[in-house]
């Protein structure tokens, strides 16, 4: 079953964001990791910056970020939708689907993540990002990089 997750980017203050929506709203942040977490390198003043946390509570679920644009004010949010699919074939008919007239942010591709994810504007400015669980054998991993 595929499942529609908003996903906001706070550009910077997603920790303390996250802090005052776990207050708010009486939630918990159950996920949080940094760009510096990640096998795949960044520029070094984004290494602290949150990379992708979830934040649940009794009414509210999204995904969040501080992201990598450092061209948008600090907690200039932005939302994005995050589809998880069951299907690969689904999931690349959706993509491509979306992806006409607007466009490609990030191909379809398996990720260190475990996923195949892919990002996309369509043709209305709104951002989708796709994810798909992966089988094993097409997750990326940095060790067979170097065979």
């Amino acid at each position: 079953m595929s499942t529609l997750q908003p996903h906001v980017t706070f550009h910077g203050v997603c920790r303390e964001a996250l802090a005052f929506y776990e207050q708010s709203l009486n939630g918990k942040t159950t996920k949080l990791a940094t760009f510096d977490e990640s096998p795949v390198e960044f520029p070094a003043h984004t290494l602290a910056r949150v990379m992708h946390a979830e934040f649940i509570s009794p009414e509210v679920t999204f995904y969040a970020s501080d992201g990598l644009d450092d061209s948008l004010s600090q907690g200039s949010g932005d939302v994005a939708f995050h589809v998880t699919f069951g299907d690969e074939r689904r999931q690349s008919e959706v993509f491509s689907a979306l992806s006409e007239m607007g466009q490609v942010v990030m191909p379809l591709d398996y990720t260190f993540w475990k996923v195949r994810f892919g990002m996309v504007t369509d043709k209305y400015g709104i951002r989708w990002m796709l994810s798909c669980p992966a089988a094993e054998e097409d997750w990326k991993d940095e060790d067979d990089s170097e065979d």
